[in-house]
């Protein structure tokens, strides 16, 4: 799927970016950025400021619950919505008949972080698509897909995995220390628990046309919170960033449906508008029909546009 921007704004409400108080301040508006940014490369040092080891800190933070806490630099704080990516793989209707999609699609969002692992405690993340058309996939990591047969009730149905690679070294659960210091600092600033991981989910009911395709997609809500881990010797990790899903933003899903290539149906596409546009709600209900699904990088030409582009609202849980 190109990487398009849906359409419809994100949804925005308040944040509350004071540190902790008897009274919070008053809550901003934030409106998310365009992608995620460079992200800050971590650095250690000494008490005096010369250069140390990484692993060496965070070795030490794991000694005892108290040898380290986190200190957040709020205006290194953003808040930004992931470029789109495709979720599963692309519907094609290669026949002469409309075809009935009823899908529910899930994103789920995690926490990362740029010290190995050490606070997020995400290693991997891996992402399929259920038999009732369910996708589950993380935005942060490349997807690979394979065909599975078709069910016809609920349209075709496809497999995706995705996985992310961290430093060598890095500890599935984390260092313990170093996350409790991140969630107690998390708290203290912005008076809400730290978000680890997300769900959201959309329903689509739509008709593919004849010689059509249907892609769904979607951009996710995240924050950056960037600071520095301190020990209580004076050692640093300066410039630590964790990004996990946004508390005060939703993310946005959307159905782009295209033109299906010659190529993939074997024959040219018929001309004209091959079936009257019955959108969300085709007269008589929706019908199923054969149909094949291909991953959606191959099937949709490079810089092509969409027919047609609907944002669809999410649903946390």
């Amino acid at each position: 799927m190109p990487p398009r921007r849906p359409r419809a704004l994100l949804p925005v409400l308040a944040l509350s970016l004071g540190l902790a108080a008897p009274l919070a301040p008053p809550a901003v508006a934030v409106t998310p950025e365009e992608g995620p940014g460079e992200t800050p490369v971590a650095r250690a040092v000494t008490s005096s400021g010369r250069p140390a080891k990484v692993a060496d800190i965070l070795e030490y933070c794991g000694t005892k619950r108290s040898a380290c806490t986190f200190r957040i630099d709020p205006k290194q704080a953003r808040e930004y919505a992931t470029a789109v990516k495709s979720l599963g793989n692309a519907v094609v209707n290669c026949t002469t008949s409309d075809m009935g999609v009823d899908r529910t699609v899930t994103l789920r969002t995690s926490s990362t972080d740029n010290i190995g692992g050490e606070i997020s405690g995400k290693i991997t993340a891996e992402g399929t698509v259920s038999a009732s058309g369910e996708v589950t996939t993380n935005l942060s990591n490349d997807i690979t897909s394979e065909n599975k047969t078709p069910n016809l009730k609920d349209g075709p149905t496809s497999t995706n995995g995705t996985k992310t690679s961290v430093a060598g070294g890095a500890k599935a659960a984390g260092s313990m220390s170093a996350k409790l210091a991140f969630e107690a600092a998390f708290k203290a600033t912005y008076s809400k628990s730290w978000t680890i991981d997300n769900t959201e989910t959309t329903v689509y009911k739509s008709t593919v046309k004849p010689y059509d395709m249907l892609v769904f997609g979607a951009s996710a809500a995240m924050r950056r919170v960037v600071g520095d881990l301190v020990t209580d010797t004076g050692k640093k990790i300066l410039n630590v960033s964790v990004d996990s899903p946004s508390m005060v933003n939703t993310s946005s899903f959307v159905a782009q449906t295209y033109a299906v290539p010659d190529r993939l149906c074997g024959r040219k596409r018929p001309a004209g508008d091959t079936a009257p546009d019955g959108d969300n709600s085709p007269p008589g209900g929706l019908r199923s029909a054969p149909a094949q699904e291909v991953p959606a990088a191959r099937a949709v030409p490079p810089g092509a546009d969409p027919k047609r582009e609907v944002v669809l609202s999410s649903h946390a849980h």
